[in-house]
């Protein structure tokens, strides 16, 4: 494995070939905190979604920020009104956290988001909205360095943001690819309904080719769109194309 010490260099293809060497996502997790950490980069959050949700729910979502914050955040709601997580689903550039005229004619819950992030000292940093599978696809990932001011840190984001960028995105398309089946943890029997669903049979064909009954079928499909978070099956089938779950 490259010494990641002189990742400063590396051009963006090295970078994700090097990601892709972590043999799991807790290692590929941890990769992506020592790149950040030889910049300056104290907390990570890290969130994905196949498709838009209306309830801001992320698919996937990785956090080392304090745990009492996180938990604050999303026990009382604040997560989804959070205007650096509103910036990473609708944005397509990085919004430093020292922008203050985000701040203004907040609504109130997200002023009382923000307020949380002062009381937890969660202040210097930068979001950067990722897409993927054309666009439809959303990550986002939020930077924070502890004890910095705005303007301290605004000098480390001038002086490194290429290689910041490029390992976020080395991360963010290493993971989709190549460990999201860790976060929905789909049976061989859940994978291989959806994967007929796709190639256009219906129920009463899936369960004739597996040689199961129609409702083993209906139960397999059912728990893959509640371990896909998907309202519906289309759309549960959608998201197993996008993360590459199943491939027909």
């Amino acid at each position: 494995m490259n010494d990641l010490g002189n990742a400063g260099c590396l051009p963006a293809a090295d970078m994700v070939s090097q990601f892709r060497q972590a043999a799991s996502r807790d290692e590929l997790w941890a990769m992506l905190h020592r790149h950040m950490d030889s910049i300056g980069v104290t907390g990570i959050m890290y969130g994905s979604e196949a498709r838009p949700s209306s309830e801001g729910a992320h698919d996937i979502f990785l956090t080392s920020y304090d745990p009492a914050f996180v938990e604050a955040k999303l026990s009382n709601r604040l997560f989804q009104c959070d205007e650096y997580v509103r910036a990473a689903r609708v944005e397509t550039s990085p919004v430093l956290w020292s922008e203050t005229e985000r701040l203004e004619n907040l609504s109130r819950e997200a002023q009382r988001s923000l307020e949380l992030d002062w009381d937890y000292g969660v202040l210097a940093g930068v979001t950067l909205p990722m897409r993927f599978h054309h666009g439809i696809g959303r990550s986002g990932m939020g930077l924070h360095a502890a004890g910095m001011k705005w303007t301290e840190f605004d000098r480390l984001w001038a002086s490194n943001r290429n290689r910041i960028c490029i390992v976020a995105n080395a991360f963010d398309v290493c993971l989709r690819e190549q460990h999201a089946g860790e976060y929905f943890n789909l049976s061989r029997r859940e994978r291989e309904c959806l994967l007929w669903l796709i190639c256009g049979l219906r129920r009463e064909q899936i369960a004739h080719r597996l040689d199961i009954h129609l409702k083993t079928v209906e139960k397999q499909i059912e728990s893959a769109r509640r371990k896909l978070k998907a309202a519906t099956v289309a759309q549960a089938v959608a998201t197993a194309l996008v993360y590459n779950l199943v491939s027909p």
